[in-house]
């Protein structure tokens, strides 16, 4: 995924963990041609460092209003 697609709040599927994980900050130096994005996971406590590499964007329906899609969090998720 390219790092100028990438935005706080974004929803995302980590390809090699195939879970769906939110952008919570801005992409961050690591080498001239990756960046790392932290995320959380979806009903998960848990934050990491990934590459943007290894996430692709859910498509527009899955995103939250704010960035144009339409979902809703379900009841009981966090």
């Amino acid at each position: 995924m390219k790092t100028s697609d990438i935005q706080i709040g974004l929803r995302v599927r980590v390809i090699n963990s195939d879970r769906n994980a939110l952008v919570v900050s801005n992409p961050e130096y690591y080498t001239a041609r990756t960046k790392l994005v932290r995320i959380k996971y979806e009903n998960s406590t848990r934050y990491e460092y990934t590459t943007n590499h290894l996430i692709e964007a859910l498509s527009l329906q899955e995103q939250y209003p704010a960035l144009g899609g339409s979902y809703v969090t379900p009841e009981g998720n966090f």
